[in-house]
């Protein structure tokens, strides 16, 4: 076979293997629920900012997470709420609704951005996708465990998609102005 063959026989592979992938560009809806420890000090005001993303790159980047609903806190959280919910309370599950891109795969990266002058830690956040909105919210992640103080103004998280040094939180540094 010539070296022109073997080249086009490679391009029309490559071409077949990536259109071989679901299209991404429509918009998913995904719940994301995050606890907050019940440490001294672990709950916040400040606004938080969420990004993650697949295997593949499919990347959504939360710039503030708004209008969380309340999974669980205890009696004593409950007591102290009066009215509007801002989330992030001590020893509380919060879940918060985003939209994006359609992940291909099972979400494999995920780093959390404080602005703000109070800390916050969180336990852990999962991300969750109900299918064709029909049913349950099923896991697309493991969950991502903090259990530290988030640094301010840094995105701060995991990225399990390659990989191999084991599961250390670490700082990130993204290009742009997210």
């Amino acid at each position: 076979m010539s070296k022109f063959a073997i080249i086009i026989l490679t391009v029309f592979i490559s071409i077949h293997a990536v259109n071989s992938f679901p299209p991404t560009n429509k918009n998913c809806s995904y719940s994301i629920e995050i606890e907050t420890t019940c440490a001294s000090y672990a709950e916040t005001t400040s606004p938080i900012g969420l990004r993650f993303n697949d295997l593949l790159g499919n990347l959504i980047i939360v710039k503030h997470l708004k209008n969380p609903e309340l999974v669980y806190a205890p009696k004593e959280i409950l007591k102290e709420i009066n009215g509007t919910y801002n989330g992030f309370r001590r020893c509380a599950i919060d879940k918060f609704e985003v939209t994006g891109t359609c992940m291909s795969k099972w979400v494999c990266s995920l780093y959390l951005k404080r602005f703000g002058s109070d800390g916050w830690r969180p336990g852990w956040v999962k991300v969750l996708h109900q299918e064709n909105g029909k049913g349950d919210p099923l896991p697309v992640s493991y969950k991502f465990y903090f259990r530290t103080f988030v640094p301010q103004n840094v995105w701060f998280g995991f990225d399990y998609c390659h990989s191999r040094r084991g599961f250390i939180p670490r700082f990130a540094s993204f290009s742009g102005k997210t």
